[in-house]
């Protein structure tokens, strides 16, 4: 069965820590409410995690219509095969984006704050 994931639709969930995880059937309809809290929820795309039973070769990847890069360095990725660019590589800008994001955020309870 796939695992979804849900978060609050118009707020954010101090009890659920943002998403929850439901392992749901494939067939079945989406959850209108958090089964913890009670919030109404909205299923929100998640990234998706497949592992292949063995590396497949990079030229059988190319003949697939894949093209195959190996990270060279911090931002830099060199191709391996198959068609398109040689090299992709971010601005110091760009990673120095992605490091910001890769930041834990922490998030700030008013305990003044009226949520109704």
């Amino acid at each position: 069965m796939p695992v979804y994931e849900y978060e609050p639709d118009d707020r954010d969930c101090l009890m659920c820590d943002g998403r929850v995880d439901v392992i749901q059937g494939i067939n079945e309809e989406p959850l209108k409410y958090c089964p913890w809290c009670g919030l109404e929820v909205k299923r929100v795309v998640s990234k998706v995690t497949f592992k292949m039973a063995g590396a497949a070769p990079d030229d059988k990847a190319s003949r697939k219509g894949f093209t195959t890069f190996r990270r060279a360095e911090k931002g830099v990725w060199e191709k391996v095969s198959g068609e398109g660019p040689d090299v992709l590589a971010g601005t110091k800008e760009d990673v120095a984006a992605v490091e910001e994001e890769k930041k834990p955020t922490k998030t700030v309870i008013d305990l003044d704050k009226d949520f109704t």
